[in-house]
């Protein structure tokens, strides 16, 4: 669950919610601006809980954590994951590149 959900699917939110906020904003939407905001916010520090209780349990149990979490988003995720990614904020959640590029179709930046 550490690696799917805070550390994919939340972490999603984070590439995907600038984009979202751009829109709203030239449709003049101020509240969902507002909304978005709070919420592209409040993401970030979702994943970077979830990375950091997944690299605690890593230690914990003596894994490497990158092939680790490779190995569990591949047999619980079911899909490659898809750039663009927003790495400035990925990083700040603590989820280095080397986490999410192997597990795109290419498995290197594009």
């Amino acid at each position: 669950r550490l690696a799917v959900v805070p550390m994919v699917l939340e972490a999603r939110g984070l590439d995907v919610t600038p984009g979202m906020i751009k829109i709203f904003k030239q449709a003049k939407a101020h509240d969902a601006v507002a909304a978005l905001e709070t919420i592209y916010a409040e993401e970030v520090h979702h994943v970077a809980y979830g990375s950091k209780w997944f690299h605690y349990l890593c230690g914990r149990q003596e894994e490497d954590p990158t092939p680790f979490f490779h190995a569990l988003v591949r047999k619980y995720f079911h899909s490659d994951l898809r750039p663009p990614f927003n790495e400035e904020k990925r990083a700040e959640a603590g989820i280095p590149p080397d986490f999410y590029w192997p597990l795109t179709k290419d498995g290197r930046p594009t």
